[in-house]
């Protein structure tokens, strides 16, 4: 007579007892169904939760993963920058975000005339963006770009209509090429304010400026990003004048100090990601403890990551990583590594902020 091999099984569902492996093995594929069930059902709420987490994001931030920010001495300075990645963080947005500014840099090409002021004071002429633009977005895929120029432009370019064409078509030029090279979004700012403190010799800059504010706005109406950095600037600067005399955002009218960078921080965080930002006085407000430490970190992580990837990029604007000649940054490896410590001190800084 034919026997059936028989197993004992012990399980939560089955009571000890001898079963057929035809019934054992009806068992087994009853778990691996309960099992891919509960992956599937595992995936599905995971999708929704990172769905709901984008559909929570301000919508100019959606599907972004780096923000790389272009611009001259102001943007290298990396205040307003550090101010605005702070924000990120204390929305727990994990964005990484690069700054790539350049002291003395230009959007537009400059003439060997126009140029020759800067290179008899300081021994080499203006940078133009467009020397390494292409470099820069090949080597960093932005998905956003913030670019905020005209400083510069505005002290070397002719005070008339013909200067501010030949910015207009330097900024249009960056635009165009950022796009073609596959950002998703290219937010352009307005220059910030000269302050010629009564130098008439110097009304001309901010003049241009305005110039050049006026037709980037005229640029909305095209579908362009635009922030407007001077305009409320310009007021602010003005109604401290009001109160007092010698009030300024800029010791030597050009660079703004923290309180300027602050200014500019909140407009690109109103206008741009519909920040609210009512009653926060500065960046370290963003926290409710240890603000100071975290701002630090942030600041000291993103000096670290512009002086690797500069040196990876390369310019000609001496004595900055990646000019001939200057201190490289480390390679991006091994930034990359040391920029994880300073984020894990940031995590657990921003920890105990948690009830």
């Amino acid at each position: 007579m034919k026997t059936l091999t028989t197993i004992k099984v012990t399980s939560p569902e089955l009571k000890p007892a001898s079963v057929t492996i035809k019934s054992f093995y009806s068992y087994c594929m009853k778990l691996i169904r309960r099992l891919l069930l509960l992956t599937i059902l595992a995936f599905t709420v995971a999708e929704r939760l990172s769905a709901s987490a984008q559909t929570n994001l301000p919508a100019a931030l959606r599907g972004v993963h780096r923000i790389v920010f272009l611009g001259d001495s102001i943007t290298q300075g990396g205040d307003y920058v550090t101010d605005v990645e702070c924000w990120l963080l204390a929305q727990g947005i994990q964005v990484e975000v690069l700054n790539l500014g350049l002291a003395s840099e230009t959007a537009s090409d400059l003439t060997l005339a126009e140029n020759a002021a800067h290179l008899k004071k300081y021994g080499f002429g203006r940078p133009c963006v467009s020397e390494r633009l292409d470099r820069a977005l090949t080597a960093t895929k932005p998905d956003l770009l913030f670019a905020c120029y005209g400083m510069n432009d505005g002290s070397s370019l002719p005070p008339d209509a013909s200067g501010t064409k030949r910015f207009a078509d330097a900024i249009g030029h960056l635009r165009a090429a950022a796009l073609k090279a596959g950002v998703k979004r290219v937010v352009i700012c307005t220059p910030p304010v000269q302050d010629a403190k009564g130098d008439a010799t110097q009304k001309f800059h901010d003049e241009n400026l305005a110039r050049y504010t006026a037709w980037l706005l005229s640029k909305r109406a095209d579908g362009w990003d635009v922030v407007d950095i001077h305009t409320p600037m310009r007021a602010a600067l003005d109604a401290g004048h009001a109160k007092n005399p010698v009030f300024q955002f800029a010791k030597d009218g050009v660079h703004p100090g923290r309180e300027g960078h602050w200014l500019m921080a909140q407009e690109i965080l109103t206008q741009c990601f519909g920040a609210k930002l009512n009653g926060v006085a500065d960046a370290e407000d963003l926290f409710p403890a240890h603000g100071t430490e975290i701002r630090k970190r942030v600041h000291e992580r993103m000096g670290l990551r512009f002086n690797a990837w500069m040196t990876q990029i390369g310019h000609k604007r001496p004595g900055v990583a990646g000019a001939p000649g200057a201190k490289p940054g480390l390679p991006l490896v091994e930034a990359e590594a040391k920029a994880a410590d300073i984020s894990s001190q940031i995590k657990s800084l921003m920890a105990e902020t948690k009830p």
